[in-house]
């Protein structure tokens, strides 16, 4: 076979699997092997709006990803540290309110830690309604941590 035709036909393989390669759909199948549901925490910390919708659209995308997938989500959003000012009424944007309730319809709980609140000085009166003030969110985690719930740190 002469050098160059050979070269054209490992440069086509080379193509065409690398084309296809990309062409399967990207899945998480090892990661669920064997399992129904799963529950998973997350540890949020985010310092602003911009950041909050970001995760808040990888969580949602997370939770369609796992059904998608065959598995039944079991989620909790906890929000701790200074971010707590975001989810404030004078604070929050629209976007990000739309998607703490699409995330909630889903059954996902949102909590926001009332010792953030005191420390960073946030009025609990002024946390949106749509989140639940719990007294410590380290208990949170705590607590779900010890039913079997994976804990995500979101900064």
């Amino acid at each position: 076979m002469p050098r160059n035709l050979l070269i054209m036909l490992v440069a086509s393989i080379v193509v065409c699997s690398s084309t296809l390669h990309a062409a399967q759909a990207l899945n998480d199948r090892e990661a669920f092997a064997g399992l129904k549901t799963a529950k998973v925490i997350f540890d949020v910390r985010v310092p602003d709006q911009e950041k909050l919708i970001f995760n808040l659209n990888l969580i949602n995308e997370t939770h369609a990803g796992m059904l998608s997938q065959g598995v039944k989500p079991g989620m909790v959003v906890s929000f701790r540290g200074p971010g707590v000012k975001q989810l404030t009424t004078a604070i929050i944007s629209e976007e990000a309110r739309e998607l703490i309730h699409e995330l909630q319809k889903k059954g996902v709980r949102i909590e926001v830690c009332a010792v953030a609140t005191r420390v960073f000085k946030v009025d609990n009166a002024a946390i949106i309604p749509e989140v639940k003030l719990v007294a410590n969110v380290f208990n949170s985690l705590i607590g779900y941590q010890n039913k079997g719930y994976a804990m995500i740190a979101i900064n």
